[in-house]
């Protein structure tokens, strides 16, 4: 007689054991994640501050189109005449244009329509 009782509160123990597990792993919901929706869109002023960092970025690091321009034409596989005789004017041109886009950028920043002029002017927008 006891084993009987022994078996029914162990099969009740079993019982019991099953309905716990089931309402405590009831479906969770997974929360979604919209980067469009959950990200806050930028003010103006975080705008702003992004173009004159870019244009101060672009006057720091203008000189540094030369050796790059250097560099993407020698993995061409440009030759030795191309390299020292052309590449040196190319990346002058790219370094005098960058510094002079970011001295742009520096100046107009806080004068920018608000809508539009906050997208780089050159591509790569940062060289490093």
């Amino acid at each position: 007689m006891r084993k009987r009782y022994y078996l029914m509160g162990c099969a009740g123990f079993v019982a019991l054991a099953i309905v716990c597990a089931t309402l405590l792993s009831m479906p969770v919901h997974a929360q979604l994640y919209n980067p469009d929706v959950d990200l806050p869109k930028p003010t103006g002023m975080e705008k702003a501050l992004t173009k004159m960092g870019r244009g101060i970025s672009n006057i720091v690091f203008g000189w540094a189109e030369i050796p790059m321009t250097f560099d993407k034409n020698l993995k061409k596989g440009k030759p030795l005449g191309y390299l020292v005789g052309v590449t040196p004017v190319l990346g002058g041109a790219r370094a005098v244009m960058r510094s002079g886009t970011g001295v742009f950028e520096t100046v107009t920043f806080p004068f920018s329509d608000r809508d539009v002029n906050y997208n780089a002017v050159l591509e790569p927008e940062y060289l490093f």
